[in-house]
């Protein structure tokens, strides 16, 4: 019995897989299923030229049932059906060639795959748009690594099937009346896209199944507005916002929102009767497993706990990833504070710090011994990852902290700044082998890149 079976397809030679005319093929006796996962693992042009084997592999490569055009390599190589070095000196050849797949393809085609440097014909990518909607496609991946962005065609909405949806460098147009919504999909993926707010918010309330929604650096968006995402559990965002809305969420566990400024602070923005307003919608944050928070949403989130609009217990928070965590800014420090002894399941925690200076430190070192003499234990917290540290008084005296109040702590990892030179980092090992520990199983492991790990 044949345990493993290893292809490599850049090594295979047909001619000489193919036995004689009247001796067995054992390629061609293989089952359909084999084959077609075979053909699956080629690029694109050689699943193609396996037409010219036998008039039995003539028409295989047509049941591929995902075709991936990428053409990042600059001689597009991968796309040449012959070897003639002169193919493909402009994108005609390119889109003669998909053409050329596409019309001769004649088995629905459930993932598309199209990564392409530029295209100066969008009227042809709409053409085959077109064609997808009317094949059963569940997964399509459009991305254009130049910034001239295509108008995505109106047909994309007529697919009914689809299931993931990934978008670069396009304009996602508002849906159509006639949209009845992606029923079936569960990932959202857009980067480097412009859209408008009223047509995004229609698009995503009419995907009742979305799980995962992906918003990176989306130009025309500065309302982040989810009104109803029943199934939603992971969103990540990143860009700038007016403001957030998040409502009927109650999946809603993984949050990751990195704004590249800090939302416009007004009173429209808390008032208590408008629809748009972040703070009326925070509860659904309460089932959370996961945050990531760098410093614009910090700041975002330390006002909302100043306003007592925050939930008061994340029971099922897990894991906290914090990022630019900067110490003199007392009210981030606070936050974090705040959702650490809020999190009576917390199991894991993340801090890079972003220190400037050192001159505004003495307020935020007395305000973490208060924390430590009013704060009860940290019961559930088992791994600790301190980054940048370079030995401050409030990043030891948080080190401090929670190393005292966790009694399941297993391991505190610290990743010193590249500036810390030998003498503080003496000082550093010093103050935390005097540190009291409540776990006592608890290990401190010193990561130094340039130094092997010290504990």
């Amino acid at each position: 019995m044949v345990s493993s079976f290893e292809f490599s397809p850049s090594r295979i030679d047909c001619h000489k897989v193919l036995c004689r005319r009247g001796h067995s093929d054992i390629i061609s006796n293989l089952p359909d299923n084999v084959i077609e996962s075979i053909l699956g693992r080629l690029p694109i042009r050689d699943a193609v030229r396996t037409s010219i084997l036998s008039r039995s592999w003539r028409y295989k490569w047509t049941a591929l049932p995902n075709l991936v055009f990428d053409v990042i390599d600059a001689d597009r190589s991968i796309f040449r059906l012959n070897n003639n070095a002169s193919q493909f000196e402009d994108d005609d050849e390119l889109v003669k060639v998909i053409y050329r797949i596409l019309c001769q393809h004649k088995s629905p085609i459930l993932k598309f795959r199209l990564l392409i440097q530029s295209m100066r014909s969008y009227p042809d990518v709409d053409q085959w748009i077109n064609f997808l909607s009317r094949n059963g496609i569940r997964e399509i991946n459009l991305e254009c690594l130049k910034e001239d962005r295509y108008k995505i065609h109106s047909s994309l909405f007529s697919c009914a099937n689809l299931r993931q949806l990934r978008l670069q460098h396009c304009v996602i147009p508002s849906p159509p009346p006639t949209f009845n919504g992606f029923n079936c999909l569960t990932r959202l993926i857009v980067y480097s896209v412009t859209v408008n707010n009223e047509g995004f918010e229609n698009l995503v309330a009419r995907c009742p199944q979305l799980n995962q929604l992906y918003l990176i650096c989306v130009d025309g968006l500065d309302r982040l507005n989810i009104d109803h995402a029943p199934k939603l559990q992971s969103l990540l965002f990143v860009g700038s916002l007016k403001y957030i809305c998040l409502k009927n969420t109650p999946s809603l566990s993984h949050v990751t929102i990195s704004l590249s400024q800090l939302p416009d602070m007004n009173e429209n923005l808390w008032n208590n009767g408008g629809s748009i307003s972040l703070i009326n919608n925070l509860d659904c944050l309460s089932n959370l497993k996961s945050i990531v928070a760098g410093f614009y949403s910090l700041k975002f989130l330390a006002e909302c706990r100043a306003r007592k609009r925050l939930p008061s217990t994340f029971i099922h928070l897990r894991s906290i990833y914090i990022s630019m965590l900067m110490f003199e800014d007392v009210d981030s420090l606070s936050c974090v504070v705040g959702l650490i002894t809020s999190s009576p399941n917390l199991h894991k925690l993340v801090v890079t710090t972003c220190t400037n200076s050192a001159a505004e430190m003495e307020t935020a070192t007395e305000y973490l011994e208060g924390e430590s003499r009013s704060i009860g234990g940290l019961m559930k917290l088992r791994y600790v990852v301190m980054k940048q540290i370079s030995g401050l008084g409030p990043e030891m005296e948080l080190m401090k902290l929670i190393l005292a109040k966790s009694p399941s702590l297993k391991q505190m990892k610290i990743e010193p700044d590249k500036t810390v030179d030998i003498s503080s980092e003496s000082r550093i090992l010093k103050d935390l082998v005097r540190f009291p520990r409540a776990s006592r199983i608890a290990e401190i492991i010193y990561q130094n890149q340039d130094h092997s790990p010290a504990d």
